[in-house]
């Protein structure tokens, strides 16, 4: 399925993402209070890193990721499971009406018309469901990432993660769809090979977009830079979520 934002060449590398934080998880699923096999939706589901969590947690998933290659290993990475994968988009889903308990965007709001995919949100949702987006978000004030941004910036003066790193809480507003907007934000260290890391970024379609045929040179100056097998890497998983009224 042909999509502004293709991951087709970032699908293998994918996984070597750190996963999201499961004490952020775990606070979020406490407070919208979902039962055991209740349905959910993941939209955007890529290769399955939230999708696995929602399953460990009890719940039945429909997800939803309009690339074959992330579906691919998104099918094999959660095969056996309560999971039911769909070549779709946030936009149109093709879920049913009144079908699912909670929407969930992981690292996957940022990349569809917002307005549209909140107006299928609404359709799909029971009432009273639950929307939420999060993303893991690099915590800048690290001095292995201070210079890991210096090395992009020196590429792309004018680099920018754009609504990967904006609040989503003027879009969720203005719909009209949804209550007073939660958030839940958990930092947590992840040690990281460094192969892993540089596979990481190979992923980084958001950079790969802005890079003007330099892609390859930033991955390389970003591998040149670390020297250790290992680094702890401190991230944010931020999320936010509102009840359907």
């Amino acid at each position: 399925m042909k999509t502004e934002w293709d991951y087709s060449d970032r699908a293998k590398t994918y996984d070597k993402r750190a996963d999201y934080n499961e004490n952020a998880i775990k606070n979020l699923l406490d407070q919208i209070q979902l039962f055991p096999e209740e349905l959910v939706a993941d939209i955007g589901a890529g290769t399955g890193k939230l999708t696995k969590i929602l399953l460990q947690n009890g719940l039945s998933v429909e997800a939803i990721e309009p690339n074959n290659n992330m579906r691919f290993i998104g099918i094999k990475n959660t095969k056996g499971k309560k999971v039911n994968w769909y070549e779709a988009t946030g936009e149109n889903t093709g879920l049913d009406k009144s079908s699912v308990s909670a929407v969930f965007f992981g690292s996957s709001f940022n990349v569809v018309d917002q307005t549209k995919t909140l107006e299928e949100v609404k359709r799909i949702l029971i009432p009273k469901g639950w929307f939420v987006c999060m993303w893991n978000h690099r915590d800048l004030s690290d001095p292995t990432q201070v210079q890991i941004e210096k090395i992009i910036k020196s590429f792309i003066p004018n680099y920018n993660y754009g609504l990967r790193r904006e609040e989503p809480n003027d879009v969720i507003n203005k719909s009209g769809f949804f209550s007073s907007i939660n958030n839940i934000e958990d930092r947590f260290i992840v040690r990281m090979l460094k192969t892993d890391i540089v596979d990481a970024w190979k992923s980084h379609d958001t950079l790969f977009r802005q890079s003007n045929g330099r892609f390859n040179e930033i991955i390389n100056s970003i591998s040149d830079l670390l020297q250790d097998d290992f680094y702890d890497v401190p991230y944010f998983t931020r999320c936010w979520f509102a009840r359907h009224v």
